[in-house]
């Protein structure tokens, strides 16, 4: 029994992705080398160089905002090329390669998908002589393992990243809300503003990983699946993002008046906490009755109170419905 616990312990981590991108970054540069190595090029570290100039933890990343990087790096070695036959024409060869890596780099602060452009670029114009090989041929070989490079990137990205991503993202949201919900009905809230600030700022991360999770979940759902979720994982995504929103404004206004606004607390948390059960599959949808009982009664009052309470509690409570309707629709198959 105790060496099933252990092996579950040492299966948590992967299973929550802590060890993932490390394997899978590791993967493909040994995958990257073994290719450049079996077609016996020269110099097979410059396809390393290229997994790691394109691979991120996630397939949503590597192959939304890794495209950017792939047509960074295709322009900078064409760049590069074109440096490499100027000079084998007889441009000066300093002159030439600082003049192109200074433009790549002008452009790559203008243009965030050209940030590879200027590294790429100068893996080609550095190319130096190997015996039987021109500095052209050179430059040409370091393209292909360029190219290599990319393509097992995008490949391990896409096939072994975020496997199972979906059921991971449901399981982060729902913890996420669950502590926010738990946070909003607790009687006693944090009133240093040191602590308020760290548990936020570690919400605010946690809603950072999840954004790139959602990506490779709905990515992993189109490609697996054979079918499209619509961006469900992102919706939920940006749905949580604004609870969040949602309660850090509510909770700021609950402060004032803590003692007279605590029936609000309680039925903000409890349909937090509801809706992320919900998420994890544990419960049905909970039912917002008493959110929005809450909310109408706040909204027909006059008092001052009453108005700064209304406003974030019926924000809270529309995208608690729409998060519920996410949930509802396009279950998975």
């Amino acid at each position: 029994m105790s060496g099933s616990r252990a092996l579950q312990r040492l299966a948590e981590p992967w299973r929550h992705g802590r060890w993932r991108p490390g394997a899978q970054l590791a993967a493909a540069v040994a995958i990257a080398w073994g290719v450049a190595t079996a077609m016996q090029l020269p110099e097979s570290f410059w396809a390393v160089m290229s997994v790691l100039i394109v691979m991120r933890p996630s397939a949503g990343s590597t192959l939304d905002a890794g495209w950017d990087r792939v047509r960074g790096t295709a322009a900078g070695a064409l760049a590069g090329m074109a440096g490499v036959y100027l000079q084998h024409h007889g441009a000066p060869p300093i002159a030439t390669t600082l003049a192109f890596v200074v433009l790549l780099a002008f452009a790559s602060a203008s243009v965030p998908g050209m940030r590879s452009a200027p590294v790429a670029a100068l893996i080609i114009l550095s190319a130096g002589g190997i015996p039987g090989h021109s500095p052209l041929q050179v430059a040409m070989l370091r393209m292909v393992q360029i190219g290599i490079g990319v393509g097992v990137a995008l490949a391990v990205a896409t096939v072994m990243s975020e496997y199972h991503a979906g059921m991971r993202f449901d399981e982060g949201c729902a913890a996420l809300l669950r502590g926010i919900g738990r946070r909003m009905s607790a009687s006693r809230r944090p009133s240093d503003a040191a602590e308020i600030e760290r548990v936020q700022a570690g919400t605010r991360a946690s809603l950072g990983r999840l954004s790139a999770l959602a990506g490779s979940a709905d990515l992993e759902a189109r490609w697996w699946r054979r079918g499209s979720t619509g961006g469900r994982y992102r919706d939920k995504a940006r749905l949580a993002a604004r609870i969040f929103q949602d309660a850090t404004v509510l909770d700021r206004v609950l402060r004032l008046a803590p003692a007279a606004q605590a029936e609000a607390a309680q039925a903000a948390g409890a349909a937090i906490a509801g809706m992320a059960d919900a998420l994890a599959g544990q419960s049905a949808p909970p039912d917002l009755g008493e959110l929005a009982r809450c909310a109408a009664q706040a909204s027909s009052r006059h008092e001052a109170s009453n108005a700064l309470l209304a406003a974030p509690l019926n924000l809270l409570l529309d995208d608690l419905r729409r998060l519920q309707a996410v949930i509802a629709a396009r279950q998975p198959t």
